[in-house]
């Protein structure tokens, strides 16, 4: 009788498969990291470090439910949606998250199928919670940077060539600091610009028509600055508010922030209707939760360039009472560090060209 031995797995191409899978799933990892590294806002050891730490356990997850070509399709995708929100976003924990998405992506796509049998459901499960993880993710990041431009839209920066900036402030009128901020850019011959917020106009209103008629400019900043008026289609807090600069000052600004940032297509419709421009911003210092002057104002002028648009907050989320003491003495310093900077501030007016105020 004749014995046969079993034969153990043969060589070929499909065995080399895996290991060129591997060795280009690593080499691409290691170019979102080099991507990641290269920019100043996540070169520390403790960002890299917990960028690593997202990208293997995406890849971990993700490594076990690889499937027909279909699926490893979604896998590509996915990692390819992450790598062009990357440069959109600056932060430490958005660079971890897509840091995530891309490792799972690319596990997926180059994952080990040859020596288990498939598991369909399981692969279903993954891309499809993959793919829409990351487009809700691409969704906020649309909605939520200011230098993104193709959610909604909106101004970041004028030119550069003329050494000019323009200083804007968020969230007031606000009872202690408005009006002092007011004094001393007129003082300085600065005209600022500032983003009301509709319910802090119709609380007093006499703050708002002080900045009219001084010659500073004011702006559109939603009525309620709340955390989801603004996932509504219609966007009635625009109208709103601009009622409100109407009984105020007469006229209605021609310039609207969304609060926080956040805007939608939806959004930008309505402004487009009623002739206006989303103005976002380029050097944002923070200021709101800083309460050391001599840091706000150093966090903006390292950030203040050609052409920026700073945002300072004047008021918190239109609450008239908030205290920002710490901005008021922050803004001498600052008109300081942009003169030495060889930076004049301009009204955003003259930065962007346009009218600032509009019939009602």
């Amino acid at each position: 009788m004749s014995r046969t031995r079993n034969a153990g797995p043969a060589l070929g191409a499909g065995s080399l498969a895996v290991p060129f899978a591997t060795v280009a799933g690593v080499a691409v990892g290691l170019g979102f990291l080099g991507a990641v590294a290269a920019r100043p806002a996540t070169r520390t050891v403790a960002d890299l470090a917990l960028v690593v730490v997202a990208l293997a356990a995406g890849a971990w997850i993700s490594r076990r439910a690889a499937g027909p070509g279909a699926l490893c399709a979604a896998g590509g995708l996915a990692a390819l949606i992450a790598a062009w929100l990357l440069p959109q976003r600056t932060d430490a924990p958005s660079a971890a998250i897509l840091a995530f998405f891309f490792g799972a992506g690319v596990s997926l796509l180059t994952g080990r199928r040859e020596d288990r049998p498939p598991r369909r459901a399981r692969s279903r499960a993954t891309a499809t919670v993959l793919l829409v993880a990351v487009i809700g993710f691409g969704a906020y990041v649309g909605a939520e940077t200011p230098g993104s431009h193709w959610f909604g839209g909106g101004i970041t920066r004028g030119p550069t060539a003329r050494g000019e900036v323009a200083l804007t402030f968020d969230d007031g009128p606000n009872l202690s600091a408005t009006l002092p901020i007011m004094q001393i850019l007129d003082r300085a011959h600065v005209k600022g610009t500032f983003f009301e917020v509709g319910k802090a106009i119709d609380a007093d209103p006499q703050i708002t028509r002080a900045l009219y008629e001084h010659g500073q400019l004011l702006g559109n900043h939603s009525y309620h600055h709340d955390q989801w008026r603004w996932l509504d289609p219609r966007y009635p807090e625009l109208e709103r508010t601009q009622k409100a600069f109407q009984r105020a000052i007469g006229v209605c600004p021609a310039f609207y922030r969304p609060p926080h940032g956040d805007r939608t297509p939806f959004i930008a419709h309505v402004v487009s209707d009623h002739h206006m421009r989303i103005i976002m911003w380029d050097d944002s210092s923070g200021d709101w939760a800083l309460t050391n002057p001599r840091t706000i104002a150093r966090r903006t002028i390292r950030g203040a360039k050609p052409g920026s648009i700073i945002v300072l907050h004047d008021g918190l989320d239109g609450n008239p009472s908030a205290n920002r003491s710490a901005l008021v003495r922050a803004i001498p310093l600052i008109l300081d560090g942009l003169r030495a900077k060889h930076l004049n501030v301009v009204g955003l007016d003259q930065l962007i060209g346009g009218p600032a105020y509009q019939a009602c």
